[in-house]
């Protein structure tokens, strides 16, 4: 089945043939897949209940009666004759109410009995008899995903996602037996005849072995056991004689081959490569095949054809307009098992394709520049981190000639932001920089993690989709590594936090509340987090903000090694009546900057700084080499001066504040980035920054006439990355550049 940003979908593919067969669009499933103990029913989770919005996209894109009424119960079914796939009415479970489910893993066991497991409100139900009307359900830990059931039917095992842990269920009471204590983000599991259990743990980058209700061994899935997280271990695939367990990781493109035939003592033999994001896989009946279905596809494609297969539900000009997430296309790869020198090919081939990473003694051999580079982080003391609002390179700096821009494709040019291009010019123009993530919710999670969880990967393109996501919380979202912050405080730095992860949370029936966690409201600024962004000008706040403390510091000496900011009015509120134009809002967010560097380089802190400032995404924004491609600036008195084209991204940026703090990597994902150093010399120039005032009118506010002006009247502007991304781009292009045709978005392999 695929859950992805587009069509949701169970197939059926030919395993001689090695072709697709039949695709039944089902509208909206989840992570759950099963056949019933004959073989002639398919079941499928079917995720959260939809809302109307979805419901009236989907009758407008053509669904019929029959295939709305099913997305509104929990589990789809199809039947399975003579290999053809056929829909059949779906199943419901008595008792959940729709507001509390979202069902992740499903299991058929003997007499009929179908389990499900419900992630929003941990609980596994128990369906069984005529119609599957008869329901038992118990409690688990926290967000159970994968379920299985052992060879003799007697225990079903329950991943719980966000707990940590594997639960055993009596299958004939329904009881929980057991609850074992296993690795980080548990998802799939699988059983083997001989009674072992293996647990993906994803974010531990490890398989846990269940017996006898503990833990036998814990089996480390990275290509080096010592290896940072960010493998991402997420489907399981055993062989019929238990001797195999592959194992799907996620986040290095590849597939871990195990030696099981030791009870007590498995063994990692080797990798074989695969496309982007795998995260499913099956074994042939035959045992000489392995398909993998990769969760992100095999490339990228170019989307600006009025072919393309997935689009969004907005035009321009009659054109489709496809985004970033219809781009990703999941793909299903079949490989020959291969034996023992074939496999160690496999292997170097997947050790060739991970960077090797770049560390001080690197970069002492890599050249007198790289050298320079390396002296000049460690004259550095304090980080000041900037992270803005969904932009790519060419909507800014299409029009500096001396980078690789497009000038057709600008919308924010040197007019409407003078301090971003006079910043550009003045210090290091990055020109090849791309976003590790792919929107916001899992943008920010690279920006300051260097790391999105298997929850963030599985969750974001429903959620984009307009089919929602699970009800989760820091146990599922937060990086198992911690944050850039935690890493400063574990290494004994000082750090404050401008409103990144410091919020404020209401009801219509409480006044608003600081949302920041006990530890984190000592290092974090409420009176930045109390500003809005649906207020007006909202950075220009928050830079009275920031530089009131900067005087403070001036006058204690005591200003923090790394301070993290948001700094997000550049999302723009569209064409919305009343609010300030898409043109203001940027030019506000480049005069916050000014005056923000400004300050810095008069104080006496100056001459110890570096500020980096960077998008949290770029949210499929017009750019003609890529729309990953977008925005850095890097800001000190050692930044070397003219273009730095070395590719980097978002992950180098956070490699580089490390290197400059003295921290460790968190992840593989900074661990093996490209640091800035290139862009860094020996030689200061301690200049001070003058901000450059604003040269449009960022008073200017939207009418009832400005074009998109009804559209952005539907959209939620609350807070950055609320509103539909592909409308507000259209909106903004129309806006800015009325009667031109907006092209779309680049993609191309980096």
């Amino acid at each position: 089945n695929t859950a992805g940003f587009h069509d949701h979908t169970i197939s059926l593919i030919d395993v001689r043939g090695e072709k697709l067969t039949q695709s039944v669009n089902v509208g909206k499933d989840w992570a759950g897949l099963c056949l019933d103990a004959e073989g002639d029913d398919v079941y499928a989770s079917g995720g959260g209940a939809p809302d109307q919005g979805f419901l009236n996209g989907a009758a407008s894109l053509g669904a019929s009666p029959e295939m709305l009424e099913t997305f509104k119960h929990p589990i789809l079914r199809l039947a399975l004759k003579g290999g053809v796939l056929t829909p059949r009415p779906a199943l419901d479970i008595p008792g959940l109410p729709e507001t509390q489910r979202w069902i992740a893993g499903i299991a058929s066991g003997e007499n009929g009995a179908l389990y499900a497991a419900n992630v929003d409100n941990d609980t596994v139900y128990k369906l069984t008899g005529a119609g599957h009307k008869g329901v038992a359900s118990t409690r688990v830990g926290y967000r159970p995903y994968g379920i299985g059931l052992s060879a003799d039917g007697q225990t079903l095992a329950v991943s719980n996602w966000g707990d940590a842990s594997l639960s055993l269920l009596d299958t004939e009471t329904f009881q929980e037996k057991n609850r074992i204590p296993v690795g980080v983000h548990p998802n799939e599991l699988v059983w083997g005849k001989d009674g072992r259990c293996f647990v993906a743990n994803a974010g531990s980058d490890s398989i846990s072995v269940i017996a006898h209700g503990n833990v036998t061994e814990t089996i480390k899935t990275s290509l080096d056991p010592k290896d940072p997280i960010g493998s991402t271990p997420d489907a399981l695939a055993l062989s019929s004689d238990g001797t195999r367990l592959y194992v799907a990781n996620a986040g290095n493109n590849d597939v871990a081959v195990i030696d099981t035939s030791h009870s007590k003592e498995s063994r990692v033999i080797g990798f074989i490569p695969t496309g982007w994001y795998p995260s499913a896989l099956a074994i042939s009946p035959d045992g000489g095949k392995l398909f993998v279905g990769t969760g992100k596809g095999l490339k990228f494609r170019a989307n600006a054809s009025s072919t393309t297969p997935y689009t969004s539900t907005n035009y321009d000009n009659g054109r489709k307009y496809d985004y970033i997430g219809g781009v990703l296309s999941g793909a299903v790869s079949v490989v020959d098992l291969p034996d023992a020198p074939g496999l160690a090919r496999y292997t170097r081939a997947v050790r060739d394709n991970v960077p090797a990473g770049v560390d001080a003694r690197t970069i002492t051999g890599g050249g007198r520049t790289l050298r320079e580079g390396l002296s000049a982080l460690k004259k550095i003391k304090h980080v000041v981190y900037i992270i803005r609002e969904n932009r790519t390179y060419d909507q800014e700096f299409g029009d500096i000639s001396q980078g690789n821009g497009d000038p057709s494709l600008v919308l924010f040019g040197q007019k409407v932001t003078p301090n971003g291009h006079a910043l550009a010019n003045r210090f290091v123009l990055l020109d090849n920089l791309y976003c590790n993530g792919e929107v916001s919710e899992d943008g920010h999670q690279w920006c300051d993690a260097a790391y999105a969880t298997d929850f963030i990967e599985k969750a974001w393109p429903n959620s984009y989709s307009g089919r929602g996501e699970p009800a989760a919380d820091s146990r599922l979202i937060a990086s198992p590594a911690g944050y850039l912050w935690d890493n400063a405080a574990r290494h004994g730095l000082t750090h404050f936090n401008y409103g990144e992860t410091a919020d404020f949370q209401a009801s219509p029936d409480t006044p608003p509340v600081f949302a920041a966690s006990k530890e984190m409201k000592k290092h974090s600024s409420e009176a930045y987090a109390k500003v809005s962004f649906n207020d007006g000008h909202s950075d220009s706040e928050h830079a009275d903000i920031f530089l009131a403390d900067l005087a403070t510091a001036e006058n204690t000496g005591a200003w923090p090694n790394l301070m993290v900011m948001s700094l997000g009015e550049d999302h723009t509120q569209g064409t919305s009546p009343g609010k300030y134009t898409p043109i203001a809002h940027v030019a506000s967010n480049d005069q916050a900057i000014g005056r923000i560097v400004e300050g810095i380089s008069r104080s006496k802190f100056w001459k110890e700084t570096a500020i980096f400032i960077i998008e949290d995404d770029a949210q499929d924004g017009p750019d003609h080499v890529d729309a990953h491609r977008t925005v850095g600036l890097v800001i000190s008195p050692y930044v070397r001066r003219g273009v730095d084209s070395t590719l980097y991204t978002t992950a180098s940026f956070i490699r580089t504040m490390e290197m400059i703090l003295g921290l460790p990597p968190m992840t593989q994902y900074d661990a093996a980035a490209t640091p800035l150093v290139a862009s860094f010399t020996t030689k200061p120039d301690f200049t001070v920054y003058r901000n450059i005032s604003a040269q449009v009118d960022m008073e200017a506010r939207n009418t009832k006439k400005t074009p998109g002006a009804a559209a952005s009247a539907r959209l939620d502007f609350s807070a950055p990355d609320r509103a539909d991304f592909a409308t507000l781009n259209r909106i903004l292009w129309n806006a800015i550049k009325p009667g031109v045709p907006m092209p779309a978005p680049v993609r191309r392999a980096r």
